[in-house]
């Protein structure tokens, strides 16, 4: 029988291991999980499931300066004092200067041929000279009228004066008794009627003379007022000569050579030459902008002028307000007529404020976000925008000094938070 090594063996008993040395490895191993927890969720975070192409946008530096509010518009050169002349009666036209040709003021340039005015002139004329000649024809009348009621007068002046003398004569002999009592009686009789009828001759004349200087002021009245008929038809008659108001050139024929005209219809424009001035055509969102005084840039060619807004159109037409630029200097003599232009208009200064280079991100992102460019990854950021000029764009909220933004369209980035910019 073989005996086993039972009895040989020692059983050897391992030491207790301490707290901190039995759960090393798991707070080792949880640790580890955590950091790459941690370093997942932020690979993850960043990361960027849409790559555009560097090289095909537009970048720019957020800075802070002074902000010139302005815009861009297209105007052409007109002459600041063009009259159009217009027609004042029905006749036929017959112009006598070609367009462009050179006029000094006062030059005939179209005459209006009407027949009825020459008429109701020549008739009223006549009418004239016929309240005149009985105007003339009613004072002497009234002069023949006025001499009778003096001779009247006169005559009653002397039957009281003979009257008179015989009351003298009647008032001695009663005295002395030479005559009766009814003499005397008859000769006061005759003196008082005398005096009567001498006193209403004397009435009777100044009332003549009253109505003649009555009537006389009536047919100055009718006369004066028929004679300004007479004028007025003068004055339309001339009129139907049309004269150059400036000296310049002719603009252009508004009606055709021997044309039927109607009151008020334009014939013709004249063109000064000494003074232009800028006739801008400005956007309709801008209209509220304009006022009268602002400064404004106008580059024509190589020449660049400078001016200020004249007169801002009360009215919009196709979207669009007129606005007149009048220039503080220019040499007439580089300037025509009808001239394109392209004039920067000054709206508005701001001092010390943070803008950013003007591009399509404005539109593109509604101006109420933006991307901003960290490392090769542009984020997207929710921004406030300000004034707008044509370089720059006013930034209020959501932005700080030396930020680099994308300024080119926005549209590639389809509203996506981060992008990968390769």
């Amino acid at each position: 029988m073989i005996q086993g090594t039972n009895q040989q063996d020692h059983l050897i008993q391992r030491p207790a291991k301490s707290v901190l040395r039995r759960l090393l490895p798991v707070v080792t191993i949880a640790s580890t999980l955590l950091v790459l927890a941690v370093i997942v969720f932020q690979s993850l975070g960043e990361g960027a499931s849409l790559v555009l192409p560097r090289n095909q946008m537009q970048f720019a530096t957020v800075q802070r300066g002074d902000l010139v509010r302005d815009i861009s518009v297209q105007g052409r050169i007109v002459a600041a004092n063009a009259p159009t002349l217009y027609s004042q009666e029905i006749g036929h036209v017959q112009l006598f200067k070609q367009p462009g040709e050179a006029v000094i003021q006062g030059d005939l340039l179209a005459t209006i041929t009407s027949p009825s005015l020459q008429n109701d002139l020549q008739q009223q004329e006549a009418v004239l000279a016929s309240m005149q000649s009985e105007a003339e024809r009613a004072e002497l009348a009234a002069r023949d009228q006025q001499l009778d009621m003096e001779q009247v007068m006169n005559a009653a002046q002397v039957n009281l004066l003979a009257a008179r003398r015989e009351m003298e004569r009647a008032s001695q002999s009663i005295e002395f008794g030479v005559i009766r009592q009814l003499d005397f009686d008859v000769a006061e009789d005759n003196l008082a009627t005398s005096e009567l009828a001498f006193d209403h001759a004397r009435r009777k004349v100044e009332l003549a003379r009253d109505m003649l200087s009555f009537e006389q002021s009536s047919r100055i009245q009718s006369i004066h007022r028929q004679q300004l008929i007479v004028d007025e038809l003068k004055r339309k008659v001339i009129a139907l000569n049309i004269t150059a108001p400036v000296t310049g050139q002719l603009g252009n024929w508004l009606v055709e050579q021997q044309s039927h005209v109607l009151p008020g219809q334009a014939l013709l424009t004249v063109i000064d030459l000494s003074q232009y001035e800028a006739e801008l055509a400005v956007p309709e969102s801008y209209a509220r902008d304009l006022m009268a005084g602002q400064h404004v840039e106008v580059q024509l060619g190589n020449q660049r002028l400078r001016g200020a807004i004249s007169y801002i159109a009360p009215e919009v037409r196709d979207n669009q307000v007129s606005a007149r630029v009048r220039f503080t200097e220019a040499d007439s003599s580089q300037l025509r007529q009808s001239q394109r232009l392209t004039a920067r208009v000054i709206l508005e200064h701001k001092a010390d404020v943070l803008m950013v280079t003007r591009g399509d991100f404005v539109s593109s992102g509604g101006g109420r976000q933006a991307y901003q460019v960290i490392d090769n990854q542009a984020v997207r950021k929710q921004v406030e925008l300000g004034a707008l000029s044509v370089q720059w764009v006013e930034i209020l909220d959501g932005a700080t000094e030396g930020e680099q933004w994308v300024i080119s369209n926005l549209s590639d980035f389809k509203n996506q938070d981060r992008v990968n910019l390769n």
